[in-house]
């Protein structure tokens, strides 16, 4: 088989399967089918292609044969991390009052405390999974950032299959956003404060504010005027399209020259994206970038992940960050809520919502992996915390809420 007949099989199992499953099993309003993927992933993987095929996963999907996915992976990775920025919209934050703000911090401490928390009980419990580039404290920051992880376009999808655009919707969005903002803020000081051995964490804090600086001041403004030229009215052209683009990646060039993951340019390069441009990029670019091109990430995934319940360690990590994830994130959203005035079936729902973590968490682990702050069995527990997380979202979402949650008859 040549390379280019096996990359053609790969494609076709990695970007049709996952779907077709989702769809054809009529998973719609039940799972969003980020689940159905990374689980697809994860079978494909060793935890269960490898035991129960090893000949064909060793020829599909072993050592040497992904050198074309990987490639699509980054750059899927790096897409995802800009249509992340695109979405953190300002207008979520606007006119919200204290009520918001109250809710928005608690449903990042409550669970990134908790989580960091849990964080301490492993590294005491399992030393072996600290990363060997990180402290035990740096490995339970670490922990508490993944509690914390809600997915905003993962939560966008969830809510537009539920049809749910009320407040509860809205403010879910909102503090998504929030969440977003704040999960990138602790990532980029946790990647910083473990950078020594490159740059150094104080030159790492002194590059930092600059490019910020000159992503707010510089590039924002040029990109309103240049855009606005090339544009259409109708929609976004194809040179404005690649000019984005290619801002994306050279901002993802440099925060990976200053010494932090590629993913943190890219969101950082959506974040500062012109308002007006933002829903044309989206339109142009999340739906083959979630659907085409982020399964091939999904795949290298599970190729790293190793589902071992006989492990104490793997069991162990699993049941307490999932505890705390979930635990921290309702109770940290729900409880603020109902302080604020929400019926307590919304201020639960909100909470569930806020639970989505979906691709996210994915990403975000796979940069605590590959910058050795975790080891590869917190890893894999980690995974599938994200998976379970995410999954139970819609159905106690349409408990909480009833038929408030049910898609419109015919829908």
């Amino acid at each position: 088989m040549t390379g280019a007949q096996l990359f053609v099989i790969q494609a076709l199992v990695i970007v049709a399967i996952p779907y077709g499953v989702w769809h054809f099993a009529r998973l719609h309003g039940v799972v969003p089918c980020v689940v159905v993927q990374i689980l697809a992933g994860i079978a494909l993987g060793p935890s269960l292609l490898g035991r129960i095929a090893p000949d064909a996963y060793a020829l599909l999907f072993g050592p040497g044969t992904l050198g074309a996915a990987s490639g699509i992976a980054s750059i899927a990775v790096l897409f995802f991390g800009f249509i992340t920025g695109l979405h953190l919209d300002l207008e979520h934050f606007r006119n919200r009052g204290i009520g918001f703000a109250a809710v928005g911090a608690a449903s990042v401490l409550v669970p990134s405390a908790l989580g960091a928390l849990g964080g301490v009980w492993i590294a005491r419990r399992f030393p072996g999974e600290v990363g060997p580039s990180a402290t035990a404290t740096e490995f339970a920051i670490a922990i508490g950032i993944c509690a914390g992880v809600t997915a905003l376009p993962v939560l966008g999808a969830v809510l537009r299959e539920m049809r749910l655009f009320d407040r509860v919707g809205q403010w879910a969005l909102g503090l998504a956003a929030f969440n977003d903002a704040a999960l990138w803020i602790l990532l980029a000081a946790l990647l910083a404060g473990t950078a020594a051995s490159s740059l150094g964490a104080l030159q790492v804090a002194s590059l930092l504010p600059l490019y910020l600086l000159a992503m707010v001041f510089l590039a924002r403004p040029a990109l309103r005027r240049a855009i606005s030229l090339s544009s259409s009215g109708t929609g976004l052209s194809d040179a404005a399209l690649v000019g984005v683009v290619a801002v994306a990646i050279a901002s993802s060039a440099l925060t990976e020259a200053i010494g932090l993951h590629y993913i943190f340019g890219a969101f950082v390069a959506g974040a500062v994206m012109p308002d007006a441009l933002r829903r044309p990029i989206l339109d142009r670019l999340e739906p083959v970038t979630v659907m085409l091109m982020l399964p091939f990430f999904f795949i290298l995934t599970g190729l790293k992940t190793t589902v071992d319940v006989g492990s104490p360690a793997f069991t162990g990590i699993f049941l307490a960050a999932t505890s705390v994830a979930v635990i921290g994130k309702v109770a940290g959203t729900a409880l603020p809520a109902r302080l604020a005035g929400w019926p307590w079936r919304e201020a639960f729902a909100l909470g569930v919502l806020m639970q989505t973590k979906g691709l996210m968490e994915v990403i975000v682990l796979t940069i605590l992996l590959d910058s050795a702050i975790i080891g590869a069995n917190a890893f894999s527990a980690l995974v599938l915390m994200a998976v379970v997380s995410t999954a139970i979202v819609m159905p106690l979402t349409r408990a909480a809420l009833g038929n408030q949650a049910d898609p419109p008859t015919g829908s």
